[in-house]
């Protein structure tokens, strides 16, 4: 009978802790990110006008809906990689910072007794981007990677040449839709963009020249001088073929030019004696949508394009 008194108590005991950990797990504030990025990009860094007709554009597309409990925000957008902080959120326009301090330490992992990250399923998702049938990419659904034991769901990833609609030089209407899971988490969804123009990224003779005088001016085309655009920046110095120090991001105006001094981006990082500099530039237009819970989630279409050119 003594016995039977103490697993009683036991089974009890485990009982409580079992609701009180529930009870805790329900409290904690979940949290909804939603994005889906389609990017065009050229496969080469050769001028614009030398590439165009030799190097197909790359078209990658991005989603991801990530329900989270017991994880800060910013480690979140760290790990799952395709929802990072956008440089033009958080840097002032005309202003510059070392790249890595747009985001946080993936590694360094929260230590919150309740975690979870669940990538949810969004069913079929489509892109159309102008009007042609050319124009329609399915994008297959796959698991991530097993980074984490409480890290689950789904990813969704295409990478192909781009659409023959997206030869011309004007803006190009995308459409995104969904299915919606097959349970309640996520309904379907329908989502529009628009693709910017080229920028067709290049410096002058002038330009050039003016490089031995520590001034970097870039030049590009398809600026809206009317409209408070912004471009990203980024800057990557190169030994050979090699990434040498630490990148550098500016947030600029969109209106077809800038003149950058180069001690001020070596002062935040640039390796000093490069022999290169890779400049990659980045148009983004950027909507909102509403899925059931996934309120404000995020449309980016971005057109991303990169010059080399030696420092020395």
């Amino acid at each position: 009978m003594a016995l039977a008194i103490v697993a009683t108590s036991l089974t009890g005991c485990a009982g409580e802790e079992f609701d009180a950990a529930q009870a805790a797990e329900s409290e904690v504030e979940p949290l909804r990110l939603g994005r889906v990025h389609v990017l065009l990009e050229p496969e080469s860094d050769l001028p614009y006008d030398e590439a165009a007709d030799e190097y197909p554009d790359t078209l990658e597309v991005t989603a991801r809906f990530a329900f989270v409990r017991g994880l800060e925000e910013d480690f979140v957008r760290a790990l799952i990689d395709d929802v990072p902080v956008l440089a033009t959120d958080v840097v002032a326009p005309q202003s510059c910072i070392a790249s890595d301090q747009l985001g946080v330490d993936a590694l360094d992992a929260p230590t919150a007794e309740f975690r979870e990250l669940h990538l949810v399923d969004a069913g079929e998702l489509r892109l159309q981007i102008g009007d042609g049938p050319e124009g329609t990419v399915e994008v297959p659904a796959t698991l991530p990677p097993d980074l984490l034991p409480y890290m689950t769901g789904f990813r969704y990833l295409y990478s192909g040449d781009q659409p023959s609609t997206l030869m011309d030089d004007g803006e190009t209407t995308v459409v995104v839709e969904a299915r919606g899971s097959q349970t309640d988490e996520l309904p379907p969804f329908h989502a529009e963009g628009f693709m910017p123009g080229p920028l067709a990224l290049h410096m002058t003779e002038v330009d050039l020249d003016e490089l031995s005088r520590g001034a970097l001016v870039l030049r590009w085309e398809g600026a809206d001088v009317e409209a408070d655009e912004l471009l990203t920046l980024r800057f990557t110095g190169l030994q050979g073929s090699e990434p040498v120090g630490a990148d550098v991001t500016c947030v600029v105006s969109d209106v077809g030019q800038v003149r950058l001094a180069l001690d001020n981006l070596r002062t935040l990082g640039l390796l000093t004696d490069a022999e290169g500099l890779r400049v990659t530039a980045s148009r983004l237009h950027t909507s909102l949508f509403d899925a059931g819970d996934f309120s404000g989630s995020e449309l980016l279409v971005e057109r991303r394009e990169a010059l080399t050119l030696t420092l020395r």
